[in-house]
């Protein structure tokens, strides 16, 4: 046999021998009230929390520049300068609209 076979068996033969030196686990009885568990430790999520130095950035004034700033600009990141004016037609603004309770022709859709 050669080396790296030698060395191939003594692993499998060390393998059981490793596994069964581990020291046991009992695992407490879940149905056990008086039964030992890891404290449970309590963590607050504001415990980093560092307030704000800057009085002018309250939320209202925050919220207020930001409303400002969308009628300045016009709303929505000046998507809607022109929503003042009058929405343009819509190419059937002439075609009559369905009867109500009527059969409606459905072979035109799409």
């Amino acid at each position: 046999m050669s080396s790296k076979q030698w060395l191939a068996v003594a692993a499998w033969v060390c393998v059981p021998v490793a596994a069964s030196a581990q020291q046991q686990q009992t695992l407490p009885n879940p149905l056990d009230a008086n039964a030992p568990t890891a404290a449970v430790t309590y963590e607050s999520a504001f415990k980093n929390y560092r307030a704000s130095t800057d009085d002018s950035a309250t939320p209202d004034k925050v919220w207020r520049s930001a409303n400002e700033e969308m009628g300045r600009i016009g709303g929505h990141a000046g998507h809607m300068k022109d929503a003042g004016s009058a929405p343009a037609a819509s190419p059937n603004a002439n075609a009559p609209a369905p009867k109500q309770g009527g059969a409606m022709d459905h072979s035109k859709h799409h």
